[in-house]
């Protein structure tokens, strides 16, 4: 179990489940309560002492223009909103779009941050690993409480040929709207009936003091007024060790949102593409303590064009 808290008065719960593992002692356990995502490859070297760098992978972390309490009316909100992330407010456009006012509520594809109630099998059966289940959000829109009585199915499937190499496969779809938007959508339709559909590709090689991490991601949310909003991206990360103790390691991302129809003619991207690279080195004197200094620069294509930059050092100590 683990609880968080940013002050005194309002602790949260992050993550709480058990485990039940396989009474003949076959690598088959299922997780039950509020449970780590099982999808893609990252989530699993995520903690501070695994993650080579300091970030997540942009796909794990960026706030599209796509919120749970809101809905564009057209197209041509969501170019408004290109690139707005975290602040996107689609309420605001003079009726345009319908909902609820508010900033905080727009969604990631991927959102590792917050762990979900549900339930998974996972296990190996040697070259093969797995995972399937189902939660109550969906992996761009974790819940604490169930937000729309609509259930999300995951899982990923893995194989493993030789130690050098790790390929996988994952998917998930469930509805990620909320149940208060449900008098806004077309006549017949339920919140349940759109919902976040992602699939992605996962690859590990090593070779003597070298790694390296890819993982592509194809993504759609199903959105009542408007056409669906696809969008691709995906990552490369890799890791040497120069000397003992020390390595260095870097990662680039990307991602690209599809084009829309919008309403004077023509096509416009749904929401602002963007890279992002982090480079840094890392000193692990012992098993339980890693060191590391990064830069990190993300350029993300509105205009003018936004670039946001920083250096950042952690310090990871397990016990």
């Amino acid at each position: 179990m683990e609880l968080f808290s940013d002050d005194a008065d309002s602790p949260r719960l992050f993550g709480a489940f058990a485990r039940l593992s396989d009474p003949k002692g076959r690598d088959i356990h299922l997780e039950l309560g509020k449970i780590p995502m099982h999808v893609g490859a990252f989530p699993n070297r995520s903690y501070a002492s695994k993650n080579n760098l300091i970030s997540s992978p942009a796909i794990f972390q960026y706030h599209s223009n796509v919120r749970d309490d809101q809905l564009p009316g057209q197209t041509d909100d969501l170019v408004a909103n290109r690139g707005r992330g975290y602040f996107t407010d689609y309420a605001a456009g003079g009726g345009l779009g319908v909902g609820y006012r508010g900033d905080g509520h727009s969604l990631p594809v991927l959102y590792d941050n917050c762990w979900d109630f549900g339930a998974v099998v996972i296990g190996t059966a040697r070259p093969v690993e797995f995972a399937i289940g189902a939660t109550n959000g969906t992996v761009g829109n974790p819940v604490n409480t169930d937000s729309n009585d609509g259930k999300q199915v995951l899982g990923r499937i893995g194989f493993v040929p030789a130690p050098w190499i790790r390929v996988g496969v994952s998917g998930a779809r469930g509805a990620y709207l909320m149940r208060s938007l449900e008098s806004f959508l077309p006549a017949g339709k339920k919140i349940t009936d759109y919902n976040q559909i992602l699939t992605s590709a996962d690859l590990e090689l090593s070779y003597g003091r070298g790694l390296l991490y890819a993982e592509y991601i194809k993504n759609r949310f199903e959105s009542p007024l408007v056409e669906d909003l696809d969008l691709d991206a995906w990552y490369i990360e890799g890791k040497v060790t120069v000397l003992p103790g020390w390595y260095v390691a870097g990662r680039y991302d990307r991602i690209l949102f599809d084009e829309v129809a919008l309403s004077g003619g023509g096509v416009g991207r749904w929401d602002a593409p963007l890279w992002r690279r982090e480079v840094g080195v890392g000193f692990k004197p012992s098993k339980s303590l890693l060191a590391k200094l990064v830069h990190q620069e993300t350029q993300i294509e509105t205009t003018p064009r936004r670039v946001e930059a920083f250096m950042a050092a952690q310090l990871s100590l397990v016990f």
